[in-house]
């Protein structure tokens, strides 16, 4: 490639990517294309705003429109969410993904107490209805074990599976 061609290249590929961006974040709402690939969204000024004051450290933010809501994958220091809002812009359900130190207090003490032997591999938070569940993934040298936690720290265990040797 000649370096003639090689600056053209980059060139247009800076003023697409300065158009894209433009486009992106027009008069306070966002746009682009779905999941799908071929419908384009437009999320409300309110919603944006709301969820940038909720979340004001957020990065990495995806969009996503469904037929019926809107969803939002972001990260926020250690944690990985995903949070589902109705189409007027209203809470539905979230899950958060973190390890162990962001549990509650009261579900971490009671779980170290439970599970002396067993090693916490991740945590799966489900919020939805105003209900809290922890999914905790434990495991130890054979087995991986999944327990669920509400937010009162009562356990029971829901999956339990051998590792492969």
């Amino acid at each position: 490639m000649t370096p003639m061609n090689f600056i053209r290249r980059n060139l247009l590929l800076t003023c697409c990517l300065i158009a894209l961006s433009a486009g992106v974040f027009a008069n306070g709402t966002l746009s682009g294309p779905a999941s799908d690939g071929g419908m384009t969204y437009t999320i409300s000024d309110k919603l944006l705003q709301a969820f940038k004051q909720a979340f004001p450290d957020a990065q990495q933010v995806k969009w996503a429109e469904m037929e019926d809501k809107y969803m939002v994958n972001f990260k926020q220091g250690e944690i990985l969410t995903k949070i589902e809002y109705d189409k007027e812009g209203n809470f539905l359900s979230s899950i958060r993904y973190y390890s162990e130190k962001n549990l509650p207090v009261n579900v971490l003490v009671r779980l170290q107490k439970k599970y002396t032997d067993k090693k916490v591999f991740g945590v799966t938070e489900v919020t939805s209805d105003n209900v809290v569940e922890y999914y905790i993934k434990l495991e130890d040298a054979s087995n991986w074990i999944t327990v669920k936690s509400n937010a009162d720290g009562n356990m029971q265990v829901v999956e339990k599976y051998k590792k492969a040797n």
